[in-house]
């Protein structure tokens, strides 16, 4: 009778111990409930968001958060506060965001790549791409070549002839060494052994384009959302992939001009740090989802310069790990 009580003791205790299948180290995460308590452990934003943009105000990172911003703070349920914090190429505004913010979920980065993907690759942060986590893309668009409609190089042969007769004379300005835009023309000519002045300009892509048209530098590169929204400049050399916009779809990419592996987009999206709650992560990402796959808001977005292209913060991450594979060989050439 003994054996017998034992035995059922036992098997009661079994039978009272919550499964470990979907625990830790699990490859696949465990069915949802029905109860409804899934709903009870998303994250709820109930106070307003700092979002950090590393670049000044008026520029094309600047225009694009403020394009989604009430759109984002309806489907977030909280208000954003835009804080710019300019220098370094975005260094700056970034070494900020992760320094002087509690990872909580409040306070978020909204940046192009140059500042969280190229600029610690050639060793000038106290950060690294891995101190940051991929939440959302908002854009990848092709880079370019931009020079003013009064340059009397006005297409692409005449710049790639130029290159070839005037070795070290052309100027190209950038926001940044080892930036983006940087590497996009960089890679380009140091692949095919041509020679030009690279002209940083780290205030942003709005100082770029007022060389360019002021006539200090031949060119600058930078971003489709750009050159979209600027007057007096046009495209002269695609060095990204193909453009969806109708009116750039007739300058030339590189590919194009036969030059291939070259290809640079210039991408943007939502980072916060490592350390933020996984379950903020995902709310933040769902409600950029929200916003970039209303067509209401792509049509308005477009009709302003700015061309969305969700990604999730995986598919970002890996862009941004492909980027740096391809970034890294280039930056070491140039020592």
């Amino acid at each position: 009778m003994k054996k017998l009580f034992s035995l059922l003791l036992v098997l009661a205790l079994f039978l009272s111990l919550p499964s470990c299948a979907g625990g830790k180290g699990s490859n696949s995460s465990s069915a949802p409930p029905t109860d409804g308590s899934a709903a009870d452990d998303a994250f709820q934003f109930t106070q307003p968001i700092t979002v950090v943009v590393p670049f000044k105000a008026g520029s094309a990172t600047d225009n694009q958060i403020r394009l989604m911003q009430s759109d984002l703070e309806k489907a977030l349920g909280t208000t954003l506060v835009i804080v710019n914090a300019e220098g370094g190429s975005g260094t700056i505004g970034t070494t900020e965001f992760l320094n002087s913010y509690k990872p909580d979920g409040y306070t978020i980065l909204y940046t192009l790549a140059t500042p969280v993907v190229y600029k610690p690759l050639s060793g000038d942060t106290s950060y690294t791409y891995d101190d940051l986590t991929s939440v959302a893309r908002t854009s990848s668009q092709p880079m370019y070549l931009i020079m003013a409609d009064s340059n009397p190089m006005s297409n692409a042969e005449d710049v790639i002839q130029y290159l070839k007769d005037n070795p070290g004379k052309f100027t190209y300005s950038h926001v940044g060494n080892g930036g983006n835009g940087h590497l996009a023309f960089a890679s380009f000519l140091i692949g095919e052994g041509f020679q030009a002045t690279s002209v940083p300009y780290p205030g942003g892509t709005a100082d770029c384009y007022t060389a360019t048209m002021g006539g200090e530098v031949d060119s600058c590169v930078y971003g489709e959302a750009d050159l979209l929204t600027r007057e007096g400049a046009h495209g002269v050399i695609n060095l990204g992939s193909p453009s969806t916009v109708e009116s750039l779809k007739d300058v030339p990419t590189l590919a194009d001009l036969g030059y291939e592996g070259y290809e640079t987009n210039n991408m943007a999206g939502f980072f916060y740090h490592k350390d933020t709650p996984a379950s903020a992560v995902t709310a933040f990402e769902q409600a950029v989802k929200t916003v970039l796959t209303d067509e209401a808001f792509v049509t308005r977005a477009t009709e302003a310069g700015f061309v969305p292209s969700f990604g999730t913060g995986t598919e970002m991450d890996e862009q941004s790990t492909r980027s740096i594979e391809v970034a890294l060989p280039v930056i070491e050439a140039m020592g």
